[in-house]
C-alpha cells in the first residue's frame, strides 16, 4: 500500500486506486471515499450514527460503470467532531460541498439516507444547477406536524436523567423490523454515538423545515421508504409531492435489511442519468 499525505488532504492509493481520503471542511477533517470512473457520479450521505460501510453492498454494483462518493458527515466514521459542536444540518451541507467542489463535481445524483436526506435536500435547496437527481431514503417529514409540545418533550427527554432510556427506545423503534444481524451491528454504532452529539443532532432534526429546499429544487425525485414513513406528513407527500418507493421487511437502515431491492430501486432511477 502506498500512502500520500499533504496539508490539504489525505490519500490512501490501493494498487493504484483511491480508496480513502480526507479534506479539511470548515469545521474539521472530512473523510470520504472515492470510487469508480464514468457515467454521472453518485454521491451518498449516510444517516446519522453511520458511516460511508452503510453503502458498501449497494456501491459494489455502481463503481464498474460509475464514479461514486460515500461521505462521512462531522462527527461520523473517520470524519473529526466539530471544533465549535455545530450539527446545524445547512452546516452539515456544507461538509458535503467541501468534497464535491474539492473533487471538481459540477452535476451529480445525491443520495441520502435519514438525516444524511435532510443534508442531502439543504445541499440541493442550495444548488439545485448541480444535483441532477435526488433520492431520499426514509428521511424525516416536516417536523412542524408534530405539536410543538411534543418536540419539547422529546428535547426535555434528552436533556433529564432519562437520555438512555429515550435514545435506546427510539432506536429500538427504528430497528424493530431490521434482520437481528443488521439490529445488531446498528445498536453497536448508535450507542457509541457521544451524547452531546446525539442531542444536538435531534434538536436539529426536530426544527428542520425541509419544504423552502423541496419548492427550491425541482429536479428528478424519490424517496425510498418503509411503510413506517409512508403516512399523510411524508417527505414524499410535502410541498407538491415526488414519487415514491415503499420497501417492507426492513428497518429504518432499509439498504442494509434488504440490499438487492434497494440496489434494484437505486439503478432503476440512476437509468435516467
Amino acid at each position: 500500500m502506498i500512502t500520500l499525505a499533504t496539508s490539504v488532504f489525505g490519500i490512501v492509493l490501493c494498487k493504484g486506486e483511491i480508496i480513502k481520503t480526507s479534506v479539511h471542511g470548515p469545521t474539521g477533517k472530512i473523510s470520504y471515499r472515492d470510487e469508480g470512473f464514468g457515467g454521472m457520479p453518485v454521491v451518498f450521505i449516510h444517516s446519522f450514527g453511520g458511516n460511508v460501510s452503510h453503502w458498501d453492498e449497494i456501491k459494489e454494483s455502481l463503481v464498474p460503470n460509475r464514479r461514486v462518493v460515500r461521505i462521512e458527515l462531522r462527527g461520523h466514521g473517520d470524519s473529526e467532531f466539530p471544533k465549535d459542536g455545530d450539527y446545524k444540518i445547512p452546516s452539515m451541507a456544507k461538509d458535503l460541498a467541501t468534497v464535491v467542489n474539492l473533487l471538481g463535481l459540477q452535476r451529480f445524483v445525491l443520495v441520502g439516507h435519514s438525516m444524511g436526506g435532510s443534508v442531502a435536500l439543504q445541499y440541493a435547496g442550495e444548488n439545485p444547477s448541480r444535483v441532477a437527481g435526488l433520492v431520499l431514503v426514509d428521511s424525516n417529514g416536516d417536523p412542524k406536524k408534530l405539536p410543538e409540545s411534543v418536540r419539547t418533550q422529546i428535547k426535555n427527554a434528552l436533556l433529564s436523567d432519562q437520555y438512555v432510556q429515550t435514545t435506546e427506545s427510539y432506536w429500538e423503534q427504528l430497528l424493530a423490523h431490521s434482520k437481528p444481524e443488521v439490529k445488531e451491528r446498528l445498536m453497536r454504532e448508535l450507542t457509541r454515538a457521544p451524547k452531546d452529539m446525539v442531542i444536538k443532532i435531534t434538536s436539529e432534526l426536530l426544527d428542520y423545515d425541509p419544504n423552502h429546499s423541496l419548492k427550491r429544487y425541482v429536479g428528478p425525485k424519490l424517496a425510498i421508504v418503509t411503510p413506517e414513513n409512508d403516512d399523510q406528513f411524508a417527505l414524499h407527500r410535502l410541498h407538491l409531492g415526488f414519487p415514491h418507493t415503499v420497501v417492507s421487511d426492513a428497518g429504518h437502515w432499509l439498504q442494509l435489511d434488504q440490499p438487492e431491492e434497494f440496489r434494484n430501486i437505486l439503478e432503476t432511477f440512476l437509468q435516467k442519468f
